[in-house]
């Protein structure tokens, strides 16, 4: 997973040593696994990997792996050691002064922006877990969709998600967001026990597969909608729809924000987050769409997620996940983005 294009980089930059922790996503990215415990230490010519007793010991290419004992702070000692790449947006304080305990007279050396950069571009094999994590993510809602007359209140659709997801040899990219009619003006809606009753109904969320993510949100409507309530979902589709037409290698981002908005007109004012995001092994990572001289690449998937929120009342968002190939935009969460209305006598 590029780790000969890191050692290239700490060689070239005389940087000795890149430190990486278990909580660390670098660290899942390099060696495709999530240990309880341990570090990835990466020089300029070699690569090891320190993990606990408590997990099975993998087979790496160009990795070597040990278990971690009570002396590795003395094993890992080295005097020749005085330039220390680290993820300062992930390294704890303590483990920080653990570092220069081990080696008082290095340097640290941020190479965060370097790692981002790194995972932005995807792998083919990269694309096919991710597209995995996108198929299971469609295929559970629309089977939650099924479900929904039978189910009584936000957890119970989220438990219904997950537990299909699980079954489906996946874990949650995220912790799962369903709110019921006002909840959803809040886009980061903690997902509680109010009860289903008539309205929109807001359903952001991903499936993970060998450690890459699926983000995905979908509304349908509980009961019968009103004209303008189709009429504000028409509108919100229009605006993402016309986002991802204008996708186009090089196109910069905050491009596609401003289509986005455009189609919103005087709405726009309720979009009040982000067009979208990268995602990988992270739900969130590069590129970053406020980032001016940021643009569409190929092989590098993200999101596109306009939405529209009125405090007290209801939110909308529909969001994909997607992707350039070189020749167009592919549309990886396939589920259906035609306002589905669920009409049982429970939503009356």
């Amino acid at each position: 997973m590029k780790i000969t294009e890191l050692q290239s980089y700490l060689e070239y930059h005389n940087i000795h040593l890149a430190f990486l922790t278990n909580s660390d996503p670098n660290l899942v990215y390099f060696t495709q696994m999530e240990p309880s415990h341990g570090f990835l230490l990466i020089t300029p010519d070699k690569a090891n990997l320190l993990i606990s007793k408590l997990d099975k010991k993998p087979k790496i290419k160009g990795i070597k792996t040990n278990y971690v004992n009570k002396s590795w702070k003395k094993d890992i000692q080295d005097e020749c050691i005085s330039r220390i790449g680290i993820n300062k947006r992930n390294l704890t304080v303590a483990m920080m002064d653990n570092l220069l305990e081990i080696f008082p007279k290095a340097k640290l050396i941020d190479i965060s922006e370097k790692l981002q950069n790194l995972r932005q571009t995807k792998q083919d094999r990269e694309l096919k877990n991710i597209q995995k994590a996108c198929a299971v993510t469609s295929q559970a809602f629309n089977a939650v969709v099924k479900e929904l007359p039978n189910l009584k209140t936000e957890q119970d659709v989220a438990f219904f998600l997950e537990k299909y997801i699980k079954s489906r040899n996946c874990s949650l990219a995220f912790p799962t967001i369903v709110a019921m009619g006002k909840n959803a003006a809040v886009p980061h809606h903690v997902t509680s026990n109010c009860g289903l009753e008539r309205g929109f109904l807001l359903i952001d969320f991903g499936a993970r597969y060998k450690n890459y993510c699926a983000d995905m949100t979908r509304v349908v409507f509980l009961g019968k909608s009103t004209k303008e309530e189709k009429n504000w979902y028409n509108l919100l589709l229009k605006s993402q729809t016309s986002a991802l037409d204008a996708v186009q290698e090089g196109v910069n981002y905050t491009k596609l924000d401003k289509v986005a908005r455009s189609h919103l007109k005087q709405h726009s004012k309720n979009f009040i987050h982000s067009l979208g995001h990268g995602i990988g092994v992270e739900v969130h990572e590069n590129p970053v769409f406020s980032n001016d001289k940021a643009v569409v690449e190929c092989m590098v998937p993200f999101t596109v997620e306009p939405g529209i929120y009125f405090s007290g009342k209801f939110g909308l968002r529909i969001e994909d996940t997607v992707y350039w190939d070189g020749s167009k935009v592919v549309v990886l969460t396939k589920a259906s983005k035609k306002l589905i209305h669920i009409n049982h006598k429970s939503f009356k």
